[in-house]
């Protein structure tokens, strides 16, 4: 399917604060495009945390440099709701930021326009977060234990004083990704490094380790003058990965494509309108394997299955 996007404020349209969310549609990939509204299903939602923007870039606006993520989860059926945020760095299960994340979702839930195509059962709800984001996203989804699943991109939890109790607390299947790379910084979100954190952890989860830097989730037009690492396809293999694990912990209304532990793409043949609506959508992780100098190890440990496999040369 296709995606379509609105730019909310708390001026105009009564939001908590300033958000964007994309959402499935079936004509364009726009502003205008209309809402796909099915009649006896609503979307799962998925809450996307940014982090602090690289040097640089404004905070002001940092939330919509993420549309390549998000529009790549839309086309997967899912509203996503993007909220522009301080995102500092969240210290406890206090912090005002949870309940200010929880309103982002209660407003998409209750008042936005086309609340009634919204599916608002937490078990329907997946955070996904970058950085501090992602840190932040740790406790909303232990303040919520019956969200469905959890995203974590290159958050740095050795910043944290109750690492281990954050990590354990999250209670729900999780992908982690984190850069290896040159960055000073990236030591901070090593889940292997000085200690083998990932493995002791006990939820399902995932890592997905990649050969770069801090944010090469995105383009790097929108990096400032952030250090990149050697592979331009780490954002739109993430967002796949990202998409494929989501898919096998929320529902999905218009039915679900078997995706294996391995979240490799599933092989499906497409007739011409088919093409025309799903052309060209998870490609990232074909792309991201025949470019030189991309890098990805990703690994699994699902309540006793276990396996990796590697992305790239």
């Amino acid at each position: 399917m296709f995606w379509g996007v609105q730019d909310l404020t708390a001026a105009v349209h009564g939001t908590p604060r300033d958000v964007r969310v994309y959402y499935p549609s079936y004509d364009g990939a726009t502003a205008s495009a209309p809402m796909l509204k099915l009649c006896l299903t609503k979307w799962p939602v998925v809450l996307f945390l940014h982090g602090q923007p690289p040097q640089g870039v404004s905070n002001t606006g940092y939330h919509v440099r993420w549309e390549r993520f998000a529009a790549v989860l839309a086309r997967c059926g899912y509203v996503v709701v993007v909220p522009s945020h301080t995102a500092v760095l969240s210290q406890g299960a206090d912090d005002p930021a949870i309940a200010a994340a929880a309103a982002d979702l209660a407003w998409v839930r209750n008042q936005w326009e086309h609340r009634r195509w919204v599916d608002t059962r937490p078990e329907s709800t997946a955070v996904v977060g970058h950085s501090y984001g992602g840190v932040l996203g740790s406790r909303v989804v232990a303040a919520n234990p019956a969200f469905a699943a959890f995203a974590s991109l290159g958050a740095p939890y050795a910043e944290l004083n109750d690492r281990q109790a954050v990590l354990t607390a999250i209670g729900r299947p999780t992908f982690f990704a984190w850069a290896d790379g040159d960055g000073l910084g990236l030591a901070f979100e090593d889940l292997d490094r000085p200690t083998k954190v990932w493995d002791g952890l006990p939820q399902p989860r995932y890592a997905a380790v990649y050969q770069g830097e801090h944010f090469d989730y995105l383009r790097a037009a929108d990096t400032g003058s952030a250090l990149r690492g050697p592979c331009p396809l780490v954002g739109g293999a993430m967002a796949d990965l990202v998409a494929l694990f989501l898919s096998t912990h929320l529902p999905v209304p218009l039915g679900r494509t078997r995706v294996g532990d391995d979240l490799k793409p599933p092989q499906v043949d497409l007739t011409p309108e088919q093409e025309r609506f799903a052309g060209a959508h998870l490609q990232g992780v074909a792309q991201f394997q025949a470019a030189p100098g991309c890098r990805l190890d990703l690994r699994w440990n699902l309540d006793g299955r276990t396996g990796s496999r590697r992305l790239g040369p």
